[in-house]
């Protein structure tokens, strides 16, 4: 391998970061902006091409400049800023493996410390609010359908938006046993089982639509919908349950709410933690814990109201 920083760089964008460290799509994506503003910066602000960059040019006080550049001047969160030096640090990590002469740059890096952010709203929905954003779709169209597919299947599920959109017809099991087969971050899979509900949607849909394999969930183009396409589905029709549940004007709907919805559900019936910990593809109950917030004043309303 050239171990100049433009062939690293070719190698951990090509090959390392999606096949051997089995990053999210998401966190690639992030991962990918990172070192791209940083190149960037170096071009703006030392005229430094790409093929002249070198270790030197990775310092700590560099990489702090650079942190302050973006928070400063392209007006970025501190949880942005956060997610790029996280992305710099994946790469240097990379790099002090191929090369040796990363490995002091790599250790400086990891000193840099983060910036304290806002504790993330952790929104999730009532059963009630949740049936009235279904109420809103028009079923007797077939985008409406499909929407409604979608989203009891999201919700049925947990899954993550990035799994939801890999998800195809042959994944599913049906018989004796009816589950999902869901590949989750780190090319992990968890099998889910389905509610019988779900399952007479899912064989109506592939009946309807005539899809027996591939993609599940498919665009206005017939090409496999995105993490965005099912984002503007769901704030859709959010918003139109919201006229009349006015609960969720105040609520920030999106894919990954209804996986934290089907969590709290869960643990409201009875559901023991480190089963919802598998359910999700946790790695640690402490995400878990985090995740559903128990405690908080939201928790302890929805109890009551399921009492």
């Amino acid at each position: 391998m050239n171990k100049t920083f433009p062939g690293m760089l070719e190698h951990y964008v090509v090959s390392y970061v999606k096949n051997e460290a089995g990053l999210s799509r998401e966190t690639l994506r992030a991962y990918y902006t990172a070192i791209e503003q940083y190149v960037i910066w170096l071009k703006e602000s030392y005229n430094i091409d790409i093929k002249d960059v070198n270790v030197s040019h990775f310092s700590k006080r560099s990489i702090k400049s650079f942190l302050s550049y973006i928070e400063t001047k392209r007006n970025v969160s501190a949880a942005t800023r956060n997610h790029r030096k996280a992305g710099l640090l994946s790469f240097l990590c990379f790099a002090s493996e191929i090369n040796p002469v990363y490995a002091n740059a790599y250790i400086e890096a990891k000193e840099i410390k983060n910036k304290k952010t806002p504790k993330p709203k952790r929104d999730f929905l009532i059963i009630k609010e949740y049936k009235a954003i279904l109420k809103c779709i028009n079923i007797a169209t077939k985008a409406g359908f499909k929407h409604f597919i979608l989203i009891n299947v999201m919700y049925d599920t947990a899954a993550r938006v990035n799994e939801t959109v890999r998800m195809n017809m042959e994944h599913f099991s049906f018989g004796k046993e009816n589950s999902v087969v869901i590949f989750g971050k780190g090319s992990k899979y968890r099998r889910i089982y389905l509610t019988k509900h779900t399952v007479k949607l899912i064989k109506e849909y592939s009946r309807k639509f005539s899809i027996d394999n591939g993609a599940m969930f498919k665009n206005r183009c017939q090409n496999r919908i995105s993490d965005s396409g099912i984002d503007y589905i769901l704030k859709k029709y959010a918003k139109a349950a919201s006229l009349n549940e006015k609960t969720l004007v105040n609520k920030t709907v999106s894919p990954h709410i209804l996986r934290r919805s089907k969590a709290t559900h869960m643990l409201l019936n009875g559901a023991s933690l480190p089963v919802i910990q598998r359910f999700l593809g946790h790695e640690s109950i402490k995400t878990t814990e985090s995740y559903l917030e128990i405690g908080s004043e939201a928790m302890i309303k929805a109890v009551e109201d399921a009492g």
